[in-house]
């Protein structure tokens, strides 16, 4: 009784902290709060105490001070568009009817300002969708790996596991019916798989027709298919997404 008494009062003081009761003690976490705002700049104390500034954009307001720093979601299910922000700040996976795009973090302000007009959210996806690449330049950077990946219509398949399509979006692959499959559930509801290029740039290669230069989107499928090729298996995120058979796969194969 005297136990229960005392945690009552602990958690009526906690005003600025959330009281987490675990089996024997109590853990406190500071709660973000907002220091300042300005014109240029969103002033606030993380949860672990730290101090950031962030510019005062159409994205740190929607970040900072609306969703305390959580990540950003936008749904609309009438128009099949789904929106999500991945574990990595400022880069987002967007869904329009089944097919997923990720953005680059220079586009993190559009894409929320496009949350009051579709219209705009299109627009980001088409012009993302039409963005050129040399492809026969990746199939010959990519012919190193031999038979470990195959070039198809829709893009690359590693292994007869994954999909890299043309637009740099991550699926599993069904082999044995050779299409994409979104029956397992991953991280976004089109059942892509997310994979986060935390940066991207343009890569010059000298190739035997001189010196070539890869774009940004080649930049991301190229980045995409290395990591697939030797995934992290601590890497908590991607393995979450992996089904039991395919974690087993890759276990074994890091063995070999």
């Amino acid at each position: 009784m005297g136990q229960k008494r005392k945690l009552t009062n602990i958690k009526k003081t906690c005003t600025r902290l959330r009281c987490i009761r675990q089996t024997r003690h109590i853990k406190y976490l500071l709660i973000m709060k907002i220091l300042e705002t300005n014109k240029s700049s969103i002033i606030y104390k993380e949860d672990n105490g730290i101090v950031a500034i962030v510019p005062n954009t159409a994205y740190f307001k929607l970040k900072i001070l609306e969703n305390k720093n959580e990540r950003i979601r936008y749904d609309n299910p009438i128009e099949g568009i789904e929106v999500l922000e991945t574990f990595n700040g400022m880069i987002f996976n967007i869904t329009l009817n089944g097919q997923t795009i990720t953005t680059r973090p220079n586009m993190a302000d559009a894409v929320v300002k496009s949350f009051d007009n579709t219209d705009e959210l299109y627009a980001i996806f088409d012009k993302y969708n039409n963005n050129k690449y040399n492809i026969k330049l990746l199939k010959g950077i990519l012919s190193k790996y031999g038979e470990r990946i195959k070039t198809i219509e829709q893009g690359f398949v590693i292994d007869d596991i994954f999909l890299v399509d043309r637009t740099g979006v991550c699926w599993l692959w069904d082999a044995k019916h050779k299409i994409r499959d979104q029956k397992h559930r991953t991280n976004l509801g089109s059942g892509a798989v997310c994979i986060v290029v935390n940066k991207t740039q343009r890569l010059q290669l000298q190739s035997s027709d001189g010196l070539v230069t890869i774009d940004e989107m080649g930049y991301i499928i190229l980045s995409k298919i290395e990591f697939l090729m030797n995934p992290n298996l601590d890497d908590n995120v991607f393995m979450h997404q992996m089904p039991a058979k395919v974690k087993k796969i890759l276990e074994l194969n890091k063995l070999k």
